[in-house]
């Protein structure tokens, strides 16, 4: 989780050209969910748009805005479902091929995303596509695809600071030095002092460099204590070191609903302290039901505390949002094993097995 250093927004805010083709009634619906949808009062905005699809099952305009407000709701296996739809009856709608890209990289899908994004790449003035292409491929370790892929976009803008952070984390992964240092250099002089050393300690994580990690990210924090996912960052690379009491300071130092924070919080606390660890999580499954990590710690959890039935719902739900994450598989079998179900503890085990074969080189 969180493999990339910068947020990309939404393509379309509000599609607005679809309902105007409609009744009236409609129409006048879709401008509801639409003033809805911009105040960020999604329960209306959500409501609005299925109404629009009842009277128009067709309209892309209200299932590209209804997709946004299960993005925004961290609600992404609907905003995925909702998207496809969307593109079996506007196939070369880009916006909305976009946000479908967008919800994959933000579940961490990146080999769906990654043919999205190619597509859109295609055309040269697409420099989002282009970033986003580089991302899936750095995420998916193809890292002189990821260099390739950011060529044109830095040829047209040389002082991106995304674009030279993803260069200069897959320079370093080539273990080209040099040439990243330059990257970093040049990405540092196009941001604030804060900002850049954020993205230094982004870079210094990903690349497991996490003493440095931690120098880049105390010093965000010395020039901005209030700088967005400082605390956040420091903690998950407090984590990395086993600094598990001054990583759990900064956690919690983190905004209430910052899901990541409370997620990796949850995570460190499931090891030694599960009774505080189970309403940290339970707040981020709430945050973000589409993504499998609060459910995995959850389920881990109880199946230590004999829960069986609890654990084995929590856990088939973490299968299903990532069904290659061998640690969810190892979990269900001694779930199922508790339950007494040795014929699906065994076929669990063995998909273990399968995707950590698969994973090798």
């Amino acid at each position: 989780m969180g493999r990339t250093a910068f947020q990309f927004g939404l393509a379309l805010i509000v599609f607005g050209c679809a309902a105007a083709r409609g009744s009236e009634s409609a129409a006048v619906i879709f401008q509801k969910g639409a003033a809805a949808l911009a105040a960020e009062d999604y329960p209306t905005a959500e409501g609005s748009f299925q109404a629009v699809l009842k009277l128009e099952p067709r309209n892309v305009g209200a299932m590209g805005n209804l997709g946004v407000v299960y993005s925004r709701s961290r609600r992404f296996s609907e905003a995925i479902s909702i998207y496809k739809r969307a593109l079996r009856i506007a196939p070369a709608d880009k916006f909305i091929a976009t946000n479908l890209g967008l919800a994959y990289v933000r579940q961490e899908q990146f080999a769906d995303a990654l043919p999205i994004f190619e597509k859109l790449a295609a055309a040269p003035s697409n420099l989002q596509a282009r970033e986003l292409l580089a991302t899936c491929r750095l995420a998916l370790g193809e890292y002189k695809s990821a260099v390739a892929a950011l060529q044109p976009l830095l040829a047209a803008e040389p002082a991106n600071p995304g674009a030279l952070y993803l260069l200069g984390v897959a320079l370093t992964r080539l273990k080209r030095p040099e040439e990243a240092h330059e990257a970093f250099a040049k990405m540092m002089a196009a941001v604030s002092p804060a900002q850049a050393n954020f993205l230094m300690g982004k870079a210094s994580y990903e690349t497991e460099r996490f003493i440095e990690a931690v120098d880049f990210f105390r010093k965000v924090l010395q020039a901005d204590p209030a700088f967005d996912g400082a605390h956040r960052e420091l903690g998950k690379a407090l984590i990395s070191l086993n600094d598990d009491e001054n990583a759990e300071k900064e956690l919690r130092e983190a905004p209430p609903d910052d899901f990541e924070a409370l997620y990796f919080l949850g995570g460190l606390l499931a090891r030694t302290r599960p009774a505080e660890a189970i309403p940290i999580l339970e707040k981020a499954r709430t945050l973000a039901p589409d993504m499998w990590g609060p459910p995995y710690y959850l389920g881990r959890i109880y199946v230590d505390q004999g829960r069986t039935t609890e654990a084995l719902s929590l856990l088939e739900r973490a299968a299903k949002l990532n069904p290659d994450e061998s640690a969810i598989q190892y979990q269900l079998g001694r779930a199922f094993q508790k339950a007494g179900r040795e014929a699906d503890a065994k076929a669990a085990f063995d998909r273990v097995t399968k995707i950590k074969n698969r994973s090798r080189p």
